[in-house]
């Protein structure tokens, strides 16, 4: 699929989430009912590393590792969100296709959509999950703490200053993941697993905020 493909299937894909009914504000109840919290240090609560403000951010205090993801389970969608980092920015991303969750890991079995500072839009798939690419950007770490898994480059980093409200788009449709920061396309795929999975939230090295988390789903 060439790039010009892709960007005209991202302009009509984002038209039609712009009128489309049924979008789910994630955050819309500013409370973690319908969220599942999973952290590997023992004793640790969601209240110990993510808050909802009034106007309805999520905050994550970067440490301890951990993550939030939705009860809800996703396949086609685009997915919408910002994120700024509050203090020095470090590391975090947004889980997709996720399905377990193995207990001694601060990562579930997902694609990853990178927010690391400098590499937000890299894609990484964790404890199996599969990933391709078509154009020599797919990465593969063979030995690492959480073992083997493989990610596909960005075409091109897109982020703001850090402290400045970066917007993502990420689209999925079967095989195919787009993804898109503050209006570029930086990275695509049409090698993901087309499945079902929960969308999440990470915290993984210093304080970062997200807003206006909306999916809307795809047929």
């Amino acid at each position: 699929m060439s790039r010009k493909i892709i960007a005209s299937l991202v302009c009509c894909l984002l038209l039609v989430s712009s009128t489309a009914s049924g979008q789910i504000n994630l955050f819309e109840n500013r409370n973690f009912a319908g969220w599942q919290f999973h952290a590997p240090d023992e004793g640790v609560a969601v209240g110990d590393v993510f808050t909802f403000t009034q106007d309805g951010r999520l905050v994550a205090t970067g440490l301890p590792y951990s993550y939030l993801l939705t009860r809800e389970t996703f396949k086609n969608f685009i997915f919408s969100l910002e994120w700024r980092w509050i203090d020095e920015p470090t590391n975090s991303g947004i889980f997709i296709k996720a399905t377990e969750l193995p207990a001694d890991c601060f990562l579930p079995k997902s694609v990853e959509v990178q927010l690391r500072h400098t590499d937000a839009g890299d894609l990484w798939a964790f404890h199996g999950r599969e990933i391709a690419d078509t154009d020599g950007r797919l990465h593969t770490v063979p030995e690492s703490a959480i073992g083997r898994y493989m990610g596909v480059r960005k075409l091109r980093g897109a982020e703001l200053t850090p402290g400045q409200w970066n917007k993502m788009e990420i689209i999925s449709i079967d095989r195919t993941l787009v993804i898109t920061v503050n209006g570029m396309i930086v990275n695509w795929t049409s090698g993901a697993e087309a499945i079902e999975g929960y969308i999440g939230f990470q915290s993984e090295g210093s304080p970062i905020e997200f807003r206006n988390a909306v999916v809307t789903r795809l047929p």
